[in-house]
């Protein structure tokens, strides 16, 4: 078959992966009707992998490596350079700059310069609009640092069962999932992670992000408080019994897969 140019917006590591995944298929002579009877993915899935169009979940790069008796992992190696590379770009906040208050204070307007008035008249409202510019700057320094006092007071001071952060030093408490698709993937806005290991006892976002993954698939592991108990752990065993993996409890490279694959 005649293949589309790819996206131009593709990046570099992502573009190589299509590359050869359409070198696979071609050279062993598989339509997507093949690769639809012979993989757990739709062929209306392996159109938009193969066009570029989404990233293909771990699993769908190992079957087609099996289908073609192609080592899988420099391929692998490629989907996860592709996958954080996307990430970075597309789901981490942007840090923004903010103006220091020398910037954020302009001069009034109407006071008058130097050059607008006479020698003597000039100096004096050029030192009055001196003085005006460190007034200001100076209630700016002030109202900065009684802000800043203030946050710490309430922090410091406040019944611990009122405003407290939803989330402790350790990592566990209360966590929200906002789900976002990319293609084939399905992230809930804790972790971009696809290759962190998340087990019994682990805490912090990454487990939220497990636990907000697997309600997606309607499974039940309980609050999305970031703490990994035995309810998460049994529930990841279930998503692993359903697809055929090995059901450690342990979220590897795989599950992830599993956990972010929107059918």
């Amino acid at each position: 078959m005649r293949w589309r140019e790819l996206p131009e917006t593709l990046d570099p590591d992502a573009r190589r992966l299509v590359q050869e995944l359409r070198r696979l298929k071609d050279h062993n002579g598989l339509t997507l009707l093949m690769l639809q009877a012979k993989t757990p993915f739709s062929g209306s899935s392996w159109e938009r992998y193969l066009n570029g169009k989404a990233l293909p979940p771990t699993t769908a790069v190992e079957a087609l490596a099996g289908l073609t008796n192609t080592a899988a992992s420099p391929l692998l190696e490629l989907r996860y350079a592709a996958q954080r590379s996307r990430a970075e770009t597309e789901c981490l906040p942007r840090k923004g700059v903010e103006a220091s208050p020398s910037q954020q204070v302009s001069a009034p307007s109407d006071v008058p310069t130097a050059s607008s008035t006479g020698p003597g008249k000039g100096q004096r409202h050029e030192q009055e609009r001196r003085e005006i510019h460190g007034v200001a700057l100076s209630l700016v320094g002030g109202a900065l640092l009684l802000s800043a006092v203030v946050a710490g007071w309430l922090i410091a001071d406040r019944p611990a069962s009122v405003g407290l952060p939803a989330v402790s030093a350790t990592g566990v408490g209360r966590y929200h999932c906002t789900y976002v698709r990319h293609g084939e993937l399905m992230l809930a806005g804790n972790s971009p992670t696809d290759s962190d290991i998340v087990a019994l006892n682990s805490t912090g976002p990454d487990v939220a992000e497990v636990q907000c993954l697997l309600r997606r698939h309607h499974l039940t592991p309980g609050d999305v408080d970031g703490y990994f108990g035995k309810r998460t752990e049994a529930q990841v065993k279930k998503l692993q019994q359903q697809d055929h993996v090995s059901p450690d409890g342990i979220v590897g490279e795989r599950t992830w897969s599993l956990l972010r694959h929107v059918a």
